[in-house]
């Protein structure tokens, strides 16, 4: 485990901006701060380099069929990036749902129909994303959600935990980010390796979604490629 100033170190420690026995300033590990949580949050837009699936719980409001979610949301949780798979359990039962598209969602001519739904529709807009579904509940279910979350940002004193290859793909990735700012001359090995660790990185993830996930109670992190 690296504290999120370690990573940044050894990120310019690869282009060659500091020296193993050098300390960078405040204003060069805040820039880097920058960078990385920038970075970090354009992965969060890819699927194949969000490390965890999260399957979560929500309570519905009989005659409610519309739900904001996202920090502060109706389902007050991180905001996700996109929906995997979704059912509702009434009490012991579960029904599986379909998830469909807006422009699916807008072809449903009637949406004020009572019943257990069916379908739900998922717009991931910012801050909140809403969670539509196709029928207004007929009594209170509980609704599950597999979805991707994105990457937290960090602070320079983070203890930064993940799974095996993401920290050395943060730290070459993040040297790629910082090279052109220094004017550093980037070593080729150091862009074949962040480029390198990407890939294995998604091609574990590709493997790992051919897995079957088991349904539970609560929360549980599904780490894709790490089981």
């Amino acid at each position: 485990m690296s504290t999120t100033l370690e990573i940044i170190t050894k990120a310019l420690q690869k282009i060659g901006a500091v020296t193993k026995s050098e300390t960078i300033s405040a204003d060069d590990a805040a820039d880097a701060l920058s960078s990385l949580n920038a970075m970090i949050s354009s992965w969060s837009l890819d699927s194949l380099l969000v490390y965890a699936s999260i399957l979560e719980s929500f309570t519905l409001t009989a005659g409610d069929s519309s739900y904001t979610i996202g920090s502060t949301g109706d389902f007050n949780t991180s905001r996700p990036t996109e929906i995997l798979s979704a059912y509702i359990r009434d009490t012991t039962t579960d029904t599986g749902l379909n998830i469909i598209t807006e422009e699916e969602y807008d072809t449903i001519s009637v949406k004020s129909f009572s019943g257990k739904p069916s379908l739900v529709c998922y717009t991931p807009s910012y801050p909140l994303g809403t969670i539509k579904l196709d029928k207004l509940p007929d009594q209170t279910y509980t609704l599950f959600l597999l979805s991707k979350k994105p990457f937290s940002s960090y602070a320079l004193s983070d203890d930064v935990t993940l799974p095996p290859g993401f920290e050395r793909a943060i730290v070459y990735n993040l040297a790629l980010e910082l090279a052109p700012e220094y004017g550093q001359p980037l070593d080729a090995s150091v862009a074949s390796i962040a480029r390198d660790s990407l890939s294995l990185i998604k091609t574990a993830n590709v493997r790992a979604t051919k897995i079957p996930y088991s349904k539970d109670l609560g929360v549980k992190n599904i780490f894709t490629g790490w089981y």
